[in-house]
């Protein structure tokens, strides 16, 4: 590697760690007070389902069977950000797509926690509106709702935290 190249390669390490830096308080609103959204993008690195009784029919799942996905979340600008960690249980009658699902969500930021809880169904994912039930580190105390963004090629679904003042 000529010096030249490697001069160009630190100066591109040095940018990227500033930038980086710099934008993970910016990004997360972690320093500011008042209202303020949170975009993030997710990709599904593992899940699991568990499986509490008999199935009624088929490959159904029966009420109190639950999934549970780990998540690795990006920023807008494709910045790793942290880790989301979802449980879902099936609390309804209904199956597939519609089944009510009671769902809690730990978005883990490098400077805290963010939690939601709430009933979803997957058939109704684009007009969820999940509340914000609390939060640890920078985001103690959060409250507000989680709705989804617009989704993007080559990520599972984009979040949207919207946090109150």
């Amino acid at each position: 590697m000529t010096t030249r190249t490697r001069t160009a390669a630190a100066a591109m390490v040095v940018v990227g760690a500033i930038a980086g830096a710099t934008a993970i308080p910016a990004l997360t609103g972690a320093q500011t007070n008042g209202a303020r959204e949170i975009t993030v993008r997710m990709k599904v690195r593992d899940g699991t389902e568990i499986h509490h009784a008999k199935r009624p029919k088929g490959d159904k799942p029966a009420p109190g069977d639950a999934v549970i996905i780990r998540l690795k979340m990006f920023s807008p600008t494709g910045t790793a950000i942290g880790s989301a960690y979802t449980e879902c249980v099936k609390v309804g009658r209904a199956g597939g797509l519609r089944a009510p699902l009671q769902c809690m969500q730990t978005y883990n930021f490098r400077d805290g926690q963010i939690v939601t809880a709430g009933v979803v169904r997957f058939s109704d994912l684009e007009s969820i509106s999940i509340p914000i039930v609390g939060g640890s580190g920078a985001y103690r105390g959060a409250s507000g709702q989680l709705t989804a963004g617009e989704p993007v090629k080559g990520f599972a679904s984009v979040d949207v935290l919207h946090l109150d003042g």
